[in-house]
C-alpha cells in the first residue's frame, strides 16, 4: 500500500484564499475525505463477531499516516459531541486537537464533509481508541512513563499476599504490554534501576503471555522506589549563584 503523502492543511478555505494556498487546501480536503472513506471501509471490513480487529486502525494509518488519521477522527468526534455513544475521554482528547471553523458561502460547514458517518458511533469510538493507542506506541518512553510503570509493578508486588510465582519462590508482577512494546533495552534497564530490589529480574513464563518482573520472596516489598540521581545540569541549575562581591564605593574626600 502506498501512503498518501498529501500535506495536512489545517486552515480554513477563507484563509487559504487570502494567502494564495487554495491548491494546498483543496488537496488536503480531498485527502481528508478519502481518509474518512478508508476509516468507514476499515471498520466494515474488520468488524466480526462483535469485535473490531486491531488491524482496522493500522491499515488506515499505513495509508494516511498518523497526522491525517487522527485529524479526521478528532473532527468526527467534535462534530458528534452530542452523541452519548462516544466515550467522554475520546471527546476530551478531540478537544485538544486544533480544528478551525470552515464555513462556506452558504453557511454550511465544510468540516462536516469528512466526518466518519457511515459507521456506528460506538465502533467509531473503538477505532479512535485503537488509533490513539497506535500513536502512543510509536512514541519513545519518557522518564515519567518509566517511573509510572515502576510504581505499578511495586503495587503488584505489595498487593500479593504470598509468593505468586509458579514455584512459589518469588513474587511476580506483569509488566504492561504497552510499556514493553515501546521500551528499548535501555528503558528496561532504567525501569530496573527505579525498583529497589537486588534480586529483581525480568523474564517470560511458559504458557503465559507477556513479560514479568520477579523478586525473591525474601525481599522487603515495601521499600519505596529509588530516587533518581540528579544530573550535573540539574545540580548546576539548582545551585544558588555565588554572591557577587560588592562594588567598591567611591571614597569621599575628607572634609576640611
Amino acid at each position: 500500500m502506498i501512503m498518501d503523502k498529501t500535506p495536512l492543511y489545517k486552515y480554513p478555505a477563507a484563509y487559504a484564499r487570502e494567502n494564495g494556498e487554495l491548491e494546498a487546501y483543496r488537496a488536503s480536503h480531498k485527502a481528508n475525505i478519502a481518509c474518512r472513506d478508508a476509516i468507514d471501509a476499515a471498520i466494515r471490513d474488520n468488524y466480526r463477531d462483535n469485535c473490531l480487529s486491531p488491524d482496522a486502525a493500522k491499515q488506515v494509518i499505513a495509508e494516511f499516516g498518523f497526522d491525517r488519521t487522527l485529524y479526521v477522527l478528532a473532527n468526527t468526534v467534535r462534530e458528534k459531541d452530542w452523541d452519548g455513544r462516544i466515550d467522554y475521554r475520546s471527546k476530551e482528547w478531540a478537544r485538544t486537537i486544533p480544528i478551525f471553523d470552515d464555513s462556506d458561502g452558504f453557511g454550511g460547514n465544510r468540516n462536516r464533509e469528512f466526518v466518519v458517518d457511515q459507521s456506528h458511533p460506538g465502533l467509531v469510538d473503538l477505532f479512535v481508541k485503537q488509533a490513539r493507542r497506535e500513536y502512543l506506541l510509536s512514541l519513545p518512553l519518557t522518564k515519567e512513563d518509566i517511573k509510572a510503570e515502576a510504581h505499578k509493578i511495586l503495587a503488584q508486588f505489595q498487593d500479593a499476599r504470598e509468593p505468586n510465582s509458579p514455584e512459589g519462590t518469588h513474587y511476580m508482577a506483569k509488566v504492561s504490554p504497552d510499556f514493553m512494546a515501546r521500551a528499548s533495552s535501555k528503558d528496561q534497564g532504567r525501569l530496573m534501576k527505579e525498583l529497589p530490589f537486588p534480586s529483581l529480574s525480568l523474564s517470560t513464563l511458559k504458557d503465559r503471555k507477556g513479560v514479568f518482573a520477579f523478586i525473591s520472596k525474601d525481599e522487603d516489598r515495601f521499600h519505596p522506589p529509588r530516587r533518581g540521581r540528579a544530573s550535573v545540569r540539574d545540580k548546576l541549575q539548582n545551585t544558588p549563584a555565588a554572591p557577587k562581591p560588592p562594588k567598591p564605593g567611591k571614597k569621599k574626600e575628607m572634609e576640611l
